[in-house]
């Protein structure tokens, strides 16, 4: 659910929400949630969540600017209407430009988070193991299996 909020344009969280990265935690390595969280937020803070993969409040991802709003429990819908209701006073087609050009920094972000993290893959491979142990025992590697 945290990678949907992190994608999303404005955040209106209810109080008493928690959130958390649990990438780090389960061995996966936080990566493409960190990038969202820093490009959001503060950077302190969103290293420690990803480090620690603790439990976070919307009241903290609202302190490190993550969430625009923190609404009463019960009205997060209420103050999500309201919100979009004041971006709607302004002009679309300013919005819709301002909306892409947040969605391409973001996609940039996800180019550089996939270049830095895709070659990592490969070395849980079945190829790449094959390719380590030939070249350990100094042969031609092969056959590679796609895998």
């Amino acid at each position: 659910a945290l990678g949907i909020v992190l994608e999303s344009d404005l955040i209106v969280a209810e109080a008493g929400t928690k959130f958390q990265v649990t990438e780090t935690s389960r061995g996966l390595g936080g990566a493409k949630y960190w990038a969202l969280l820093h490009f959001r937020g503060a950077a302190a803070f969103s290293t420690e969540v990803a480090l620690t993969g603790r439990f976070f409040t919307a009241e903290e991802a609202f302190a490190a600017g993550i969430v625009n709003r923190v609404a009463p429990e019960g009205k997060h819908l209420e103050a999500a209407r309201e919100l979009a209701s004041t971006v709607a006073k302004n002009p679309p087609l300013s919005v819709r430009a301002t909306v892409r050009t947040r969605r391409w920094y973001m996609d940039q972000l996800e180019r550089e988070v996939t270049m830095q993290t895709a070659p990592l893959k490969l070395y849980l491979t079945e190829d790449f193991r094959e390719a380590a142990r030939a070249f350990a025992e100094k042969r031609q590697p092969g056959p590679f299996k796609g895998r």
